[in-house]
């Protein structure tokens, strides 16, 4: 499971990484330095042929949902690779409406005995932004009154460097691959479940931190120092 990230990335970095272009007469995006369910990140998706970065809620809203304080009891904040084109909520997303969210990394949380739970700092070792695979829907209200795009995250199982502190991983997608991911005219879905696989391990880096992370409301830079 993948239940907290963070974003520490400035606009020129998230546009030049992702569209090529430097951004003008945008504000400064704020860091997220714990980043928890509910809350809104910018989101990478393809409309009509192109790229473009729109704010996402996290926890996807799926469309049989009566209301979005239902969506959330289900807890919609991440989908199971393995699951992908099974379940409902996840099928027709997956199927056309991809995306990617970029971070700067996430946290996960070890269990060491009976003892309370370590958390660790997860990152890239050669890269400011992670692209990891997402699905998003637009979900509105029948009385009009709500009109929410939200996200989901999609996990698979751990590679080794990641077993050691947890069974889960976000699917943290290749350059190589982006385009593909995103290319929302292919419904090839066997070709697209080939990407859904953890990342090398020698990609990654991580770390202990302090439990300060464990409260969403500590959103500062201590929570990324080490322990």
């Amino acid at each position: 499971m993948c239940g907290r990230t963070y974003k520490t990335y400035t606009n020129e970095e998230l546009f030049y990484r992702y569209l090529n272009i430097k951004p003008i007469d945008l504000p400064e995006l704020n860091p997220n330095y714990n980043m928890a369910p509910t809350q809104e990140t910018m989101v990478l998706r393809v409309v009509d042929g192109e790229r473009e970065f729109e704010l996402m809620r996290w926890g996807l809203v799926p469309f049989w949902a009566k209301d979005v304080k239902s969506a959330d009891r289900y807890s919609m904040i991440n989908a199971k690779a393995e699951e992908i084109t099974e379940k409902r909520s996840f099928k027709a997303a997956f199927e056309k409406r991809r995306c990617i969210i970029p971070m700067s990394g996430f946290f996960e949380w070890k269990k060491e005995g009976t003892a309370r739970k370590r958390p660790f700092c997860i990152r890239l070792k050669d890269e400011p932004i992670m692209s990891l695979a997402g699905i998003w829907e637009h979900w509105k209200s029948k009385e009009g009154t709500q009109d929410v795009i939200s996200y989901a995250i999609i996990t698979t199982d751990a590679n080794e460097a990641m077993k050691e502190i947890h069974s889960r991983i976000p699917v943290i997608l290749n350059r190589n691959d982006e385009a593909l991911w995103l290319d929302s005219e292919n419904a090839n879905s066997t070709e697209l479940k080939k990407l859904l696989k953890p990342c090398p391990s020698d990609w990654m880096d991580f770390y202990s931190v302090s439990t300060m992370v464990n409260s969403p409301k500590n959103n500062r830079p201590e929570v990324l120092q080490p322990a």
